[in-house]
This record gives C-alpha cells, sequence and structure tokens, in this order.
C-alpha cells in the first residue's frame, strides 16, 4: 500500500497545507489540501480517483472538495461517478460548498448527471471499495459535528487515519486495530482543546504498541519518539513492517 501526505498540517499552522491524504492512486482521505494542483506533481491525476473519505465536515479538511469534483467531472466526463463517503451532514454540505464556489446555477448543472455517489456511515459501518476494505469508527471532536476515523485495509495491510479526534474510546480502538495510524498530533507543550496533543499520543502509542504511529496535523513540527513525522510530498510503502 502506498500513502502520499498532500498535507500535513493544522488548521492554523504553518507546517504545511491541510489535511489530505492519498492511499495508491485512487483513495483520497480528507480534502483540505489543494489537491488538483498537487496530484500531478506526485505523478498522479483527478482522473485516477475513485473513491474520497471524508472524515469530518470542518473547512482544513474539505474546503477542496468542489474544486477536485468539478475538475473531474469537466477533464474526465466519462469515468464513473466517484464515492464520497463521509459523516452525517456530508450531502447536504458538499451541495452547499459546491454552490458556494461555482454558483448554484454551474455547480447543480455539473453535479447532476455524473455528480459523487455519497454515502454517510455510521460507526461501525464497514464495506468493500474495490481492493479496500473500510470500516468507520465514530471519535469526538466537535460537539456540533459528526466525525469519523477510519481504517483501511488492502493486502495484508492495515493503515488507519484518525481525522481530528480527542483521546477517546474511539481512536484507542482504531489503533490498536491497524498496523499503521496516521495520527493527529495539534498540541505539543500544552493539551489542544477539541484535538489530540503530544502527551496523549503518546500514551496511544503505549496502548497500541504494535501499531507504527504516522503523526499529521501538525501544530509544530517536533520529535516524538518511536513515531514518524509526516510532511507535505512524503510518500511512504506500507507493508506488514516498518515503512520504507
Amino acid at each position: 500500500m502506498d500513502l502520499a501526505i498532500l498535507g500535513s498540517g493544522a488548521a492554523f499552522s504553518a507546517t504545511g497545507f491541510n489535511a489530505g491524504y492519498l492511499v495508491d492512486a485512487g483513495l483520497l482521505l480528507d480534502c483540505g489540501a489543494p489537491v488538483t494542483g498537487l496530484l500531478p506533481k506526485m505523478g498522479r491525476s483527478v482522473g485516477d480517483l475513485e473513491t474520497l473519505v471524508i472524515s469530518h465536515l470542518h473547512g482544513d479538511h474539505v474546503l477542496n472538495l468542489p474544486v477536485l469534483i468539478a475538475t473531474r467531472l469537466v477533464q474526465h466526463p466519462d469515468l464513473p461517478p466517484l464515492r464520497l463517503i463521509g459523516p452525517r451532514g456530508t450531502q447536504e454540505h458538499v451541495a452547499e460548498l459546491g454552490r458556494l464556489t461555482f454558483g448554484p446555477e454551474f455547480w447543480d448543472e455539473l453535479v447532476a448527471a455524473n455528480g459523487p455517489r455519497i454515502e454517510e456511515w455510521e460507526d461501525g459501518r464497514s464495506s468493500r471499495l474495490g481492493g479496500y476494505q473500510l470500516t468507520a469508527y465514530e471519535v469526538a471532536h466537535s460537539e456540533r459535528l459528526h466525525c469519523l476515523a477510519f481504517s483501511v485495509e488492502s493486502q495484508g495491510v492495515s493503515l488507519g487515519y484518525s481525522g481530528d479526534t480527542t483521546y477517546c474510546d474511539g481512536i484507542r480502538r482504531l489503533a490498536r486495530s491497524v498496523q499503521y495510524l496516521l495520527c493527529e498530533c495539534t498540541g505539543w507543550s500544552a493539551p489542544a482543546p477539541i484535538h489530540l496533543w503530544r502527551d496523549e499520543v503518546e500514551e496511544l502509542m503505549k496502548e497500541a504498541p504494535s501499531t507504527r504511529f504516522i503523526l499529521t496535523h501538525l501544530g509544530e513540527r517536533r520529535p516524538v519518539p518511536g513515531a514518524l513525522l509526516a510532511s507535505d510530498g512524503l510518500r511512504l510503502t506500507l507493508r506488514p513492517g516498518a515503512p520504507d
């Protein structure tokens, strides 16, 4: 399984673009990063994407969705519709973002025939997506939003993605269930409201000693012993062992 980091920065930090993670060529986790401009630099195209997975509806995770959806529809009109999976409220939110970005008439006409097929998932839902098994874990992040973390499994490799979360039951279950965890670490010297911070990440690492942690959504770039720090443009090959 190949993992490319498109954006590793927290919402208001200067450490990198906002959230975006490409699994192989066809599966995108969150879309806060300027995906349409970054994919070609990695030898990829929006036409390669088949599935988008959204953890929650904060802007640093979804604001580039309308541009990505529209670009794929304009450049590759004959491709099958994207499968877009997210938490409760995704359908309405994507429509609002698209109309705000491009205007209601253009957006509604653009997506009418071949727009993304949106599914709103709940905790515990699992489905086969092409060559991947995707499973949702509800996590506690914002009281106003339904927030999910996910595991992605393929060919004996399991990758977890925390989305944004506090130290809660959902992220603890996910951490113990995967070989690799793409885990947010927003705070460093003190607890970060509605996010994980370094001490909590280190506690998670103790609870899941066989899981390799890849830290992202970074407020700062500081080392955490035993974990790998993500950076924009980083590419990893994940196997049932340590990343290359």
